[in-house]
């Protein structure tokens, strides 16, 4: 088992110090058909031979982050997200293309097309490669794993975790999600081994693949200038022809080419004709084209990017290098992955054209400022939306969020127990005089080993010296009840007599807890 994990680990080589895990919890359905659902939690820990091991027998289900700290990959993968799929098909298109794709089943009955490199790459190329092999198999919707090609600069690499993908062979051969070889057949753990490593490629291998049909021998001569400055889409529309029951709107968005590349005359509406007879199976009636150029004559269309069967085959990022491709500024944003981090209030790491970008929930939310921190971080401003157009993709991406636990220091709990900690570490004296003078008195009597301090005091150093200015009292009062402490009233001496007070345990935990180093410190007067 130690040596299949080891194994694993060097094929699916990622990032070292995160993980995700995954538990199934029942079925959900979605536009694409029904899908196992369940909970992701991203682990800020290191990926362990152990974990491995754990994944193989059964035990706990783990993802890996496929971009390195380096900004490289090993590995990625199209995550095909349709159920029931036909994997026949898949795999017959697999082989007409000869593409170097390692296809497993997933946890959810779509599949995975894992694509495998001999060494690690710049994780841009092995994105944007992944993209065009999508965009040519007409699956451009799908994720694309890696989801970012480079870490935010925002904030520290280290807090920083990508999204992660779930591993094959989870229960080792007794398993759902397996590799498939070319018959359809189910690959064991050394069959896959042996697949994985047969279509590798290399970094120069990868840079001159190109995704084509290689039974279709139409080819567009070099040098026709409409072709090689049109959008990607329509070019493999025109060499691998238009899909069923798409023949008007791909037809329209022609006319919105030819209306580019011809804008004064009627040429356009007869090379507009010329490619309903040579593109479509079968050609659009003579009234039914003619429809389209009415309408296209009345209107100023733009290319309808979001809207199969252009989104099928889109890839934005050439399109917009294109003299007759769409402008920067109709172009919009392509997602990756979203995760929650788990501090309070949350923050969300959004992945924008392989870019993270830091948001609160309101920044997140509102599309206006989402607009704002793309300009920020990408120097760039996504076109309007509508609102419930906004809404609608908030849910899309919620769907599939990954949740990522923080250190109890980065949330506002843990933060408000260190704060109180370091007051009494701080502020202790053995002098019960001491609480009248913003102190903490030690009290060491039988046993007990206690912090006594005012409830103002302890408010006072965390809004002024913690710099914590917006906690109320109450949520202050609430930790303190949570650990542990009483609020009661205590003689103090005779100068003071009776006062309300807090009391807390001393225990271990806060006995190792270490504050930071002050000059100048009196006892009692710590903070001031």
């Amino acid at each position: 088992m130690e040596e299949i994990a080891k194994k694993f680990m060097d094929v699916f080589s990622g990032l070292e110090r995160a993980h995700g895990i995954y538990e199934i919890t029942g079925h959900k359905t979605t536009a694409k058909g029904i899908k196992k659902d369940g909970r992701g939690r991203t682990l800020q820990e290191p990926l362990t031979l152990d974990l491995w091991e754990n994944h193989l027998k059964g035990e706990t289900s783990i993802g890996v982050i496929p971009l390195k700290d380096d900004e490289t990959c090993k590995w990625g993968c199209i995550d095909v997200d349709e159920y029931p799929i036909d994997t026949s098909k898949l795999l017959d298109v697999i082989k007409e293309m000869d593409l170097p794709l390692v296809p497993c089943m997933t946890k959810s009955g779509g599949v995975h097309l894992f694509l495998f490199t001999k060494q690690p790459i710049p994780a841009i190329k092995i994105q944007s490669k992944l993209e065009e092999i999508a965009a040519s198999l007409g699956r451009t919707g799908d994720e694309i794993f890696p989801k970012q090609y480079e870490w935010s600069k925002q904030i520290p690499k280290e807090k920083q975790t990508g999204n992660w993908l779930n591993m094959p062979y989870f229960a080792g051969e007794d398993t759902t999600r397996f590799a498939l070889k070319s018959d359809g057949e189910a690959a064991n753990i050394e069959e896959f081994f042996k697949i994985a490593e047969e279509k590798s490629v290399t970094e120069a291998q990868l840079d001159k693949y190109l995704p084509v049909k290689k039974t279709r021998k139409k080819q567009i001569p070099k040098g026709n200038t409409i072709w090689d400055e049109a959008p990607p889409c329509l070019v493999h529309m025109k060499l691998n022809g238009i899909p069923e029951g798409m023949r008007n709107n791909a037809l329209l968005n022609y006319g919105v080419l030819l209306r580019k590349v011809y804008p004064e005359g009627e040429e356009w509406k007869d090379k507009l004709q010329d490619i309903n007879k040579t593109v479509c199976t079968k050609a659009l009636s003579h009234s039914e084209l003619n429809t389209i150029i009415q309408s296209l004559e009345k209107n100023e269309y733009r290319y309808q990017c979001s809207k199969p069967p252009l989104v099928d085959f889109c890839q934005s990022g050439i399109c917009v290098t294109r003299r007759h491709g769409i402008d920067a500024s109709e172009r919009d944003p392509k997602f990756g992955g979203l995760r929650k981090y788990l501090t309070d209030p949350p923050l969300w790491h959004l992945d924008v054209d392989g870019r993270t970008i830091v948001l609160d929930t309101k920044q997140l939310h509102n599309f206006s400022m989402f607009q704002q921190r793309c300009m920020e971080v990408l120097n760039q401003c996504p076109p309007d939306v509508k609102k419930s157009d906004w809404v609608a993709k908030l849910n899309a991406l919620l769907q599939d969020v990954q949740e990522v636990d923080v250190p109890s220091d980065m949330t506002k709990q843990g933060l408000l127990q260190e704060a109180i900690y370091e007051f009494c570490r701080l502020s202790e004296s053995s002098s019960k005089l001491s609480i009248a003078s913003k102190g903490v008195y030690r009290y060491e009597e039988d046993g007990a080993k206690q912090w006594w301090f005012t409830g103002r005091d302890v408010v006072l150093f965390i809004q002024e010296f913690k710099r914590m200015r917006t906690v109320k009292e109450a949520e202050v009062f609430t930790e303190l009840k949570e650990m542990g402490a009483s609020n009661i009233s205590k003689y103090i001496d005779k100068s003071i007599g009776n006062k309300k007070i807090w009391v807390l345990d001393i225990n271990e935990f806060a006995e190792e807890i270490s504050p930071l180093e002050f000059k100048n410190i009196e006892e009692g007067k710590a903070w001031e």
